[in-house]
């Protein structure tokens, strides 16, 4: 059986999607990570959330070949041990023992087997038996320890060999919920500054877009996702096609021009009201731009893309955006979308200045110019 047809048809292990704020911040942090740190490593990936496990890895989007499980763990108790992650404590409701954390994790790694490229239990403390290392599989532990693992994951999967260490490891990573946003930013900012250069763009902004791209996967139900790969990618994770967007937008925002650069433009065609109206708009537009998820915004944009295309811009702008709304469909699918009045105009500014600027937004080069290496 194909990975594909694995992952549409393997049950989810709960009904998944978390509410709880700090395990989403834990989540959303680590999937950020792994986002950026895979993005020049694989040319077809996705990150899911809530899917299986906390974090999926997929290695290709349509039919893919590889899987890796990431469990996440916050400590506030200090560094972990083979103990606390083999400790099956009794389910206080049912009062059965509960897996414990290494034999949950070795359950994906197994239900997958041929296609787990990793299983990877990750946290903001160290594992003591692997001292500092930062990541570490479990393979490289003395024969007697990696005996009783084997021992202990064979309690519940009887057929378990040795070869499950070979894939099942462990991560430290910086997870610090007092301080998510802040460690999002840090990553999206560095990021950003090795693929478009500089730092004209609109930090807050390219952060709070990408978090909310994250957070959305992450409260989607995996059972409410139809069981096609295509549509678990979609409707579950972030792929690098979706960051490449990401990219694209923000390198043409980049280039979106200052109000005051595009007043000079306008002529005398708007009153001040209207005119600051506009402004206005335009300004929070330019934010509200990066959010490549909201679907009725980008079909709004496509129709105004689609009409700049078949009008050749004119001066002074005010009076040809607004000839521009009287003589096409705009107005009207601005209303279906929720855009209105000074919205709109802010919008047709915005992409006439920007394909000005920038060219075709799928051409814009999203790595860094050479002033900036």
């Amino acid at each position: 059986m194909s990975l594909t047809d694995k992952l549409e048809k393997t049950p989810q292990r709960e009904v998944a999607g978390s509410d709880a704020y700090a395990a989403f911040e834990f989540q959303l942090m680590f999937g950020v990570e792994l986002l950026f740190e895979q993005f020049d490593k694989l040319n077809d990936f996705a990150v899911l959330f809530e899917f299986h496990d906390d974090i999926v890895l997929l290695t290709g989007t349509e039919s893919p070949s590889e899987i890796e499980f990431f469990q996440l763990k916050h400590s506030t108790k200090g560094n972990w041990t083979l103990a606390k992650l083999t400790n099956t404590s009794k389910n206080l409701k049912s009062g059965q023992k509960a897996k414990s954390i290494l034999q949950k994790l070795y359950g994906n790694v197994s239900e997958f087997t041929g296609y787990s490229k990793n299983g990877q239990v990750v946290s903001n403390a160290y594992c003591t038996e692997f001292g500092q290392a930062e990541i570490a599989q479990f393979n490289v532990m003395p024969d007697e320890e990696k005996a009783k693992l084997i021992e202990h994951i064979q309690a519940i999967y009887p057929d378990a060999t040795s070869k499950c260490l070979d894939v099942m490891g462990f991560r430290r990573t910086e997870l610090d919920k007092t301080a998510c946003h802040e460690l999002v930013k840090g990553r999206v900012h560095s990021f950003l500054q090795s693929k478009i250069g500089g730092d004209a763009f609109q930090l807050e902004a390219c952060t709070n877009a990408i978090v909310g791209q994250c957070r959305l996967k992450n409260k989607k139900l995996a059972t409410d996702v139809p069981g096609v790969v295509s549509e678990i990618v979609k409707q579950k994770g972030i792929s690098k096609a979706d960051v490449e967007l990401w990219l694209t937008e923000i390198a043409a925002n980049k280039n979106a021009p200052d109000w005051s650069f595009i007043q000079a433009y306008l002529g005398g065609h708007w009153g001040f009201l209207e005119a600051n109206n506009v402004r206005l708009a335009y300004e929070n537009y330019k934010v509200e731009a990066l959010d490549s998820g909201n679907d009725a915004q980008n079909a709004l944009v496509a129709k105004i893309r689609q009409a700049l295309e078949q009008n050749t811009v004119t001066e002074p702008i005010g009076a040809f955006v607004d000839n521009l709304i009287d003589t096409t469909d705009l107005a009207s699918a601005a209303a279906e979308y929720g855009h209105v009045g000074a919205q709109l105009k802010a919008m047709v500014i915005y992409e006439i200045f920007k394909s000005q600027q920038a060219g075709t937004v799928q051409e814009t080069d999203t790595q860094p110019s050479e002033e900036d290496q």
